[in-house]
């Protein structure tokens, strides 16, 4: 059974310009989405700030399609508040924890004999970040909860291991700021279904991606229909991950809304994971 994309909001893609090829540049992929009749597509780069690239795109197109917001990695000087307050004051929606740089996903690439992540060179064990140690967030870190809240944004968990999810989540709870849990199937932030149960309780909504389907040995989307159904749907959405060459997230969406109203979970359902559940929490 079809889901309809009227409406829907993608909240994980990558696009162009980016250090390795991508899918489509900013301007096109919003073309795409726009025919589509999607309501919008939140820009995400591991090496740049996406805000501020996406008004170009929005004020092109006379409507404001694309979000951005920024990846806390070296590009932006890493756990940095003050790339944190800029992109907020520039209207980001979203800050992005550590991803490549986090030490949780660079030590996995390091053991597997990489030394870079869709372009970006790996930190060394020196360079790599940690948001929290021993369940207390760093001071950055919880600076830049402050700032999320302050600026009614969402704080995303990159990359960062479930310990580090685990404290973040609580300091979201304590402080009122938006949490959005990243791909918790992926491959680098396996997280079980019984602690994703647990971070929704405090709050935070599960972001469940098709890319981590495609690229993580062992998870299916009858994995993703178990776990809305235990998280509950009201916690959860749906995104792609999309923007490898060959990955439609405009198509990749509707593929993955389908697959997952197969794997059982009904289609109105799917419906709100895929335009109420992104609409509200990003406050469009």
């Amino acid at each position: 059974m079809s889901v309809s994309l009227e409406g829907a909001v993608d909240v994980h893609v990558h696009t162009a310009p980016d250090l390795v090829e991508r899918y489509a540049f900013d301007l096109d992929l919003a073309r795409e989405a726009r025919d589509a009749g999607m309501r919008g597509l939140v820009v995400k780069s591991h090496v740049v700030p996406t805000v501020g690239r996406v008004d170009q795109v929005n004020r092109a197109l006379g409507e404001d399609l694309l979000y951005g917001g920024v990846a806390l990695n070296a590009g932006t000087g890493g756990l940095n508040p003050e790339a944190v307050r800029i992109a907020l004051e520039l209207g980001g929606r979203i800050v992005w924890l550590p991803t490549a740089w986090s030490a949780n996903h660079a030590r996995q690439e390091r053991r597997a004999g990489a030394d870079s992540f869709v372009g970006q060179r790996l930190p060394g064990p020196d360079e790599e970040l940690v948001v929290a140690r021993d369940g207390s967030l760093l001071e950055e870190t919880s600076e830049i909860v402050d700032l999320v809240a302050e600026y009614g944004a969402v704080l995303g968990t990159g990359h960062v291991g479930a310990e580090e999810v685990e404290a973040v989540v609580a300091a979201c709870a304590d402080r009122g700021a938006d949490v959005l849990v990243n791909h918790p199937f992926f491959r680098a932030t396996e997280l079980s279904i019984a602690t994703q149960e647990s971070l929704a309780e405090q709050g935070a909504t599960m972001e469940y991606c098709a890319y981590a389907v495609d690229s993580t040995e062992g998870h299916s989307v009858e994995r993703v229909a178990e776990a809305v159904a235990r998280v509950g749907p009201e916690r959860c959405l749906l995104a792609t991950d999309y923007g490898q060459v060959g990955n439609s997230p405009v198509d990749g969406l509707a593929a993955f809304a389908r697959r997952v109203v197969d794997a059982g979970v009904p289609a109105s359902t799917v419906r709100e994971l895929v335009r109420d559940r992104p609409v509200e929490l990003f406050g469009l």
